[in-house]
């Protein structure tokens, strides 16, 4: 009498694993020749100082009031 084996298990391939991206605001340094350097320039300021981690602002401008949004791709966007 012989044993009967149970067949053998089929196994799947590992899966890879999945893959997310990721998307941050990087800060570009602009050359010196670039920076604003007198008053009639105006002030900079960036965007990490203006939004504080957040990703909308209020602007109220002559009476209104605008939103200054940053959208998932780092682009800014203003509406009334």
């Amino acid at each position: 009498m012989t044993a009967s084996h149970p067949p053998a298990r089929q196994t799947t391939p590992a899966t890879a694993p999945r893959r997310t991206l990721s998307v941050s605001r990087t800060q570009v340094a602009i050359p010196a020749a670039e920076k604003p350097v007198s008053p009639a320039n105006g002030r900079v300021l960036t965007s990490d100082h203006l939004f504080q981690g957040t990703q909308c602002l209020n602007i109220l401008h002559n009476g209104q009031t605008y939103q200054l949004r940053v959208t998932r791709y780092g682009k800014l966007i203003l509406t009334k």
